[in-house]
């Protein structure tokens, strides 16, 4: 039922150390079984493992390991899970001259000295286990003591391994969301905030989505005709020609009008200006010099793009 510490399932002809029944989860080389009303359990995933660590009267006991889809079987048989494991929890063990241990999920007490538990390792010596912390002798103990201890070493290891591994993963999520967040703020759509960005002489285009329609606006620009006096003065070519003076007038007259649109825009909320027309014309009577009229429409739009 239970997987050996090399992650494989222990072989028929092979005793394995504890049996789970409904009489009790026994230790079947100390022949020891404890009450399953006094037993609870916490359990942890480890890939396709199930990792369970079992408390006697809420003292460590041991480490019990079991495909995790199976590892209901604690429940099945009446252990309770517990939610909250204190650290604090102290095992009382004597080494092999009497002496007394305090083993807790995070120190080894020994002689009035705590040893850092991660520290801790078990050799096998004649008919006892030497205890060293970093290579350095400490005492030594029996079989099940040392079995003890390094379960206890072992959980403690698991739980920091697996406290390191979320952070990390925590990390990992917070920089997955913040790429993501700057991802859609540099993809495909920004707020146009100024009429300036978008001015049309189309109604749309495959690139921009009308949110709102405003209104419909003008703006006009009159111009007095003897400003284009020097056309008639310097024009002398029957067949045409050109003038810069006055194609730099016009083009003044064209940027002032298309200002004026878009301040009428502003003014109503619209970032947009679309289906923008112009129109040229001259007003004149009584034998006078008349004037150039230049009227620029258009309708102010939201857009987003």
């Amino acid at each position: 039922m239970f997987l050996s510490d090399n992650n494989q399932s222990t072989g028929s002809n092979t005793k394995t150390e504890w049996t789970l029944n409904d009489n009790g989860l026994t230790n079947n080389f100390t022949e020891t079984t404890y009450e399953i009303s006094k037993l609870s359990f916490s359990l942890e995933k480890d890939g396709y493992k199930g990792v369970a660590t079992i408390f006697y009267n809420n003292d460590f006991l041991c480490n019990l390991t079991t495909i995790y889809s199976q590892s209901g079987i604690y429940k099945k048989h009446g252990i309770k899970e517990s939610t909250t494991i204190s650290n604090n929890t102290r095992d009382s063990l004597l080494d092999i001259s009497n002496n007394k241990i305090s083993l807790s999920n995070t120190l080894f007490s020994f002689k009035s000295k705590d040893y850092g538990i991660a520290g801790l390792r078990t050799v096998e010596c004649n008919s006892s286990f030497d205890v060293l912390f970093y290579g350095k002798y400490v005492t030594s103990v029996s079989k099940e003591t040392a079995h003890k201890i390094e379960t206890t070493k072992d959980i403690y290891l698991k739980r920091k391994l697996s406290a390191s591994q979320e952070k990390n993963n925590d990390e990992k999520n917070i920089s997955e969301i913040e790429k993501r967040k700057n991802s859609l703020s540099a993809k495909n759509y920004k707020i146009i905030r100024s009429p300036n960005e978008v001015i049309l002489t189309t109604e749309t285009t495959s690139n921009l989505k009308v949110l709102k329609r405003l209104d419909v606006i003008t703006a006009e620009c009159a111009y007095g005709m003897n400003i284009f006096k020097d056309l008639f003065a310097s024009i002398t070519d029957i067949f045409g020609g050109r003038n810069k003076s006055i194609q730099n007038t016009l083009k003044d007259a064209r940027k002032n009008v298309l200002a004026e649109l878009q301040k009428e825009a502003f003014s109503l909320g619209a970032n947009a200006v679309v289906g923008i027309d112009l129109d040229y014309s001259e007003i004149s009577g009584g034998g006078k010099m008349g004037m150039l009229f230049i009227v620029a429409s258009g309708t102010a739009v939201i857009v987003e793009r």
